[in-house]
């Protein structure tokens, strides 16, 4: 597993010396929490890019086309 540094304020190393923190662990899971929170952002932001884009080109998606092409692929 490849290390990497992590720097911190003294009084937040002391704290988690006394709280006795995994800090490998801890870092772990912020930064998958982080990233996860992350890809929702870049979704949400993607998908109102889009709409944006569609609504400058004048586009619009006939009512339930979603829908009649899931059900067609379950037929298949």
């Amino acid at each position: 597993m490849p290390n990497r540094t992590v720097y911190l304020p003294e009084h937040l190393d002391e704290l988690s010396r006394r709280l006795g923190v995994n800090l490998s662990q801890l870092t772990q899971k912020a930064i998958e929490e982080y990233a996860s929170q992350r890809a929702e952002d870049t979704l949400d932001t993607r998908v109102k890019e889009a709409r944006a884009r569609m609504a400058a080109l004048n586009i619009s998606w006939p009512e339930g086309l979603l829908e009649r092409e899931r059900a067609e692929a379950d037929e298949r």
